[in-house]
């Protein structure tokens, strides 16, 4: 005789940007768990989509500015995570798509939004893609839905970037100051968060909190690069007009926020509900970076 999975585990968690880096990450922890997802998809019959429907994720087709498919997509959902890339489709679309998302979950009666703002967001920086942010946090708190909102640190990931360049030239690069700290969070961090909160919602629903992994100046960070790549690793100061040139106006001015009015998240914070979770150090060797200089 065997044991039926429990009924939970059957109930469908809806994962928008499931294709994408925190969408991916958070539909990998819930598929550990042996959780339902539903997986959003734009492209339902992309290459990236069929990777998840081989984990074992159930791939429908959703476009965040179709407010129609977002009804039909979260029809039946116990849960829905909520995030959006301003990168991909600019501050305004992503305003339309986290407020469409958010009333097609009322209409649908989701069970617990678990959304992704960022770190600040909270703090009428002025910086757009962090005050669009709050716009979206704003709707999902007044829904009456059931509620988690994290707000990550900026993504350790986003080294990857940058991998070539800073082996090659034995520096890392960032328009901050030497001594401001500067708060990084690896993505599967915020997956691992996302899937803890729906596993335990009668701890988490109503709850707000900033996620870090680490927490160090521009200075402590070049120093971890050399410690893993076992070379010389410095921290080059880029100026303003640079950052401005190389990234682009909104990103330069959500550094200025960072570089005068600091960044959200505690490590420890983190650790205490997931003990596996990554400082830069730890998660540059995970990544290989260790290899990188060889």
């Amino acid at each position: 005789m065997t044991t039926s999975e429990p009924a939970r585990s059957r109930t469908p968690i809806a994962v928008a940007g499931a294709t994408g880096a925190q969408g991916g990450a958070v539909t990998a922890a819930l598929l550990a768990q042996r959780r339902s997802v539903r997986a959003l998809c734009r492209n339902p019959n992309g290459d990236a989509a069929a990777s998840l429907a081989a984990a074992g994720a159930e791939v429908v087709a959703a476009d965040l500015a179709d407010r129609s498919s977002l009804d039909t997509a979260l029809e039946g959902a116990a849960g829905l995570f909520s995030v959006q890339d301003f990168l991909a489709a600019g501050v305004e679309a992503e305003i339309e798509m986290g407020l469409n998302l958010t009333d097609a979950a009322v209409a649908a009666n989701v069970g617990h939004v678990v959304y992704s703002a960022a770190s600040t967001s909270d703090r009428n920086t002025g910086v757009a893609h962090l005050d669009s942010k709050w716009m979206i946090e704003q709707r999902l708190r007044a829904s009456g839905l059931p509620f988690t909102v994290f707000r990550p640190a900026a993504f350790m990931d986003n080294w990857e970037w940058e991998r070539d360049d800073i082996v090659r030239t034995g520096s890392i690069s960032l328009p901050l100051r030497p001594d401001t700290v500067y708060r990084q969070v690896a993505v599967a961090d915020i997956g691992a968060m996302a899937a803890l909160a729906f596993d335990d919602p009668e701890r988490w629903v109503g709850r707000i909190a900033p996620l870090a992994g680490d927490a160090a100046t521009p200075v402590q960070i070049a120093q971890m690069f050399a410690r893993v790549t076992g070379g010389a690793v410095e921290y080059r100061q880029m100026s303003w007009a640079e950052c401005l040139e190389t990234q682009g106006e909104e990103l330069t001015s959500m550094y200025r926020a960072f570089d005068e009015f600091g960044m959200d998240g505690d490590p420890a914070f983190l650790r205490r509900w997931h003990r596996d979770s990554l400082d830069l150090e730890a998660y540059l060797v995970a990544r290989d970076w260790n290899e990188a200089a060889s």
